[in-house]
């Protein structure tokens, strides 16, 4: 993608049963664009500064509650950016004001509408059958939970979308809470554990890791300055697999007592990741690997399922708990390396999509691993990755996005 002048054709406050009486475009006095997904978050954010000519939040009466519609437009390639009225991206707080002589600045922070219905719904009824379509009720269909008009991906494929039924009361839970709360439940009919959720752009995501990371990669490629081809502006390696840590957190092996309060049974689960995972590189420590290095409690919630359903599972291989553990790791193991890279402004990328880089390496000396041309490959920080979180800035004419990629040493 090459260098562009970004230019912001619409910025439109639109009211939405707020204080606001009328649309109110304020792109005249735009200045900065900040927008944020991440696969951790269930809600896509945004901050939008702007020189307040008018003086709308004074005299217009901006309280909160409004929506937003953005277009940045580039000059070369025409539309690259639009937030609609259906991604319902609503005015959460005015989180910045400085006024001088001449002008006042403002910031206005935007979170997804569903964030605050959220906040308000609590479910109260018994769910049952599999995890996947529970979650599409809690975010579709269900009377008390989200009701959200957006697409919902992940739980219509019947290889990689949760199978496994799970039933449960609702308990006043808030829907996202609830949500989460089922992620380590959930399992694949391939066995996959550790599902995610969380919203880009595109809609709701519930997948697992491991339908996540077979999605077809991106390719981008270090350059010192932006080309015609995908190219990467800044990289900084932040995080690269934690030996220490990941003895301390217990990630190769690990004892797991999970207590059923209702029942005063206690169940042991032992853990060895390379073993009970289909790991692709084997963790080899000189044997330490193979010692539970933690010991953890967990309270088994069996107490909100229905009898006759998984509570009463004690296969130990197909158990709840067995499981849920599997799930714990696999989802600890996905953050085991991390990298912050910048790239010219692309807004066709999405939190949860995966990326190939390609970084300089410097020549091999002795009997270093290189590549066809030479270059050292001992540790090689390119490949392939997860796009964890998601940063587009717009500003100035100019446009960037700030990635945070993840990746899992032992199954790249």
């Amino acid at each position: 993608m090459s260098e562009s002048n970004f230019i912001v054709s619409k910025c439109t406050l639109i009211p939405n049963g707020a204080s606001l009486e009328e649309e109110y475009e304020i792109s005249a006095g735009y200045q900065h664009l900040n927008y944020f997904e991440s696969i951790e978050s269930p809600s896509i954010s945004m901050t939008l500064t702007f020189h307040d000519i008018d003086q709308v939040i004074g005299r217009k009466g901006i309280t909160g509650g409004e929506l937003i519609e953005v277009t940045v437009r580039d000059g070369t390639e025409g539309d690259q950016l639009k937030i609609t009225k259906e991604h319902r991206m609503i005015l959460n707080a005015v989180v910045n004001m400085n006024t001088t002589s001449q002008v006042q600045e403002a910031t206005l922070h935007f979170v997804s509408e569903e964030t605050f219905i959220n906040e308000t719904a609590r479910l109260n009824k018994k769910f049952s059958g599999n995890v996947s379509q529970t979650v599409e009720d809690i975010l579709t269909n269900d009377e008390k939970g989200i009701k959200t008009q957006k697409e919902v991906f992940g739980t219509e494929d019947n290889e990689t979308r949760a199978v496994n039924s799970y039933s449960f009361i609702g308990n006043l839970k808030r829907p996202f809470d609830t949500i989460q709360w089922l992620c380590p439940k959930a399992q694949s009919a391939n066995d996959d554990f550790g599902f995610l959720f969380f919203e880009n752009l595109d809609g709701y995501h519930f997948k697992s890791i491991k339908t996540l990371l077979n999605q077809e990669p991106i390719k981008y490629t270090f350059a010192d300055r932006p080309l015609e081809q995908p190219t990467i502006l800044q990289n900084k390696l932040e995080q690269s697999n934690d030996v220490g840590m990941n003895l301390r957190m217990g990630m190769y092996a690990n004892k797991t007592i999970y207590v059923d309060i209702e029942n005063q049974e206690a169940e042991v689960i032992d853990f060895d990741a390379n073993k009970d995972l289909n790991l692709k590189k084997k963790a080899k420590l000189n044997k330490l690997e193979e010692k539970p290095t933690r010991l953890m409690y967990r309270i088994n919630d069996s107490g909100v399922s229905q009898k006759g359903s998984e509570r009463d599972k004690k296969d130990p291989k197909t158990s709840l708990a067995v499981y849920q553990n599997k799930s714990y790791i696999r989802n600890n193991l996905l953050f085991s390396q991390a990298m912050a890279i910048s790239i010219p402004l692309n807004v066709l990328l999405r939190a949860g999509d995966v990326i190939d880089i390609e970084l300089p390496l410097k020549k091999g000396d002795g009997d270093k691993p290189v590549d066809s041309t030479g270059n050292d490959k001992t540790n090689d920080p390119s490949g392939k990755y997860l796009i964890c979180e998601l940063r587009h800035l717009i500003g100035g004419g100019k446009g960037e996005t700030q990635l945070k990629l993840i990746r899992d040493v032992f199954t790249a």
